[in-house]
């Protein structure tokens, strides 16, 4: 079940056919190459049998993203939920070293609890502490990391909704964010603050939670936000991420089966046409 939600989020695993429509592709030139990887549904795993699953498709995942990848290629990966970015920055991460790579993540929530501590158990909402923190409560996900991200090198872009632990570990890595209050300061200082940040790696990483935006604008997703960031806060960022050399992309928890969907997918193939642009 989503964060603080009664009712199981069947449908995200439709998101990426959904996003990735023929007439959609044909936008891009040249047309890009799409390949597919079906993760087994969490629903038809045994629970004691949950890890190890994860450990074997997200290792599969990634070593098939490098596989197909060529050279001057940008690995773009939809999801699905959250949890397809372990596999997706796993791979970035064997051609790129933690301190050459930024890490930035456009959502509402930090996903950065553990086993130990999350209320669901799902995976998608410890995927970021999955990547950051050397001591995970899983030995099999850590040991699918060389080396782990750099919290220094990390940024958070939206409101975040997170509990106590989620909050402890920001304030203890002192990882970077910008908030709603920050773009009513000064929208121009915030896409300097993001230029500044990206101005140190040669690679960036972007993994984007549609769920970043407000209820308003997105609400087909697991858990729509109250106080999400809004279109004219999020755009200029991309347009200054479209202009980084080297960047890797994550779209992630567009549902099909909530209600408002067509209005969230409009906003989900934005996001990706303006990351992608020239």
């Amino acid at each position: 079940m989503p964060w603080g939600e009664k009712q199981l989020n069947l449908g995200v695993e439709y998101g990426p056919d959904a996003i990735l429509s023929e007439k959609f592709i044909s936008n891009f030139h040249p047309r890009p190459k799409i390949t597919k990887y079906k993760f087994p549904l969490p629903e038809n795993i045994n629970k004691l049998d949950y890890e190890q699953t994860l450990y074997q498709s997200l290792k599969e995942f990634s070593e098939l993203i490098n596989k197909k990848l060529k050279n001057n290629e940008t690995q773009v990966v939809i999801g699905g939920d959250h949890s397809v970015a372990f596999a997706s920055v796993i791979a970035v991460l064997k051609r790129v070293k933690p301190n050459n790579m930024g890490y930035i993540q456009f959502d509402s929530h930090a996903d950065l609890c553990t086993f130990k501590h999350s209320p669901s158990k799902n995976f998608h909402g410890m995927v970021a502490r999955a990547l950051l923190d050397k001591n995970f409560d899983s030995t099999l996900l850590n040991s699918l990391l060389d080396e782990k991200l750099l919290s220094t090198n990390t940024l958070y872009i939206g409101n975040l909704d997170i509990v106590k632990e989620e909050k402890d570990f920001l304030t203890k890595k002192k990882i970077q964010i910008i908030n709603r209050s920050n773009f009513l300061n000064n929208i121009h200082s915030v896409k300097n603050r993001l230029k500044i940040f990206l101005s140190r790696f040669n690679h960036a990483h972007i993994s984007f939670d549609v769920d970043v935006f407000d209820k308003s604008i997105v609400k087909a997703t697991g858990t729509p936000s109250k106080f999400g960031l809004l279109k004219k806060e999020i755009y200029p960022l991309l347009s200054v991420l479209s202009e980084h050399k080297n960047i890797s992309i994550d779209l992630v928890e567009v549902n099909p089966k909530k209600n408002d969907f067509d209005k969230t997918l409009i906003t989900a193939r934005d996001v990706l046409a303006k990351l992608l642009s020239d």
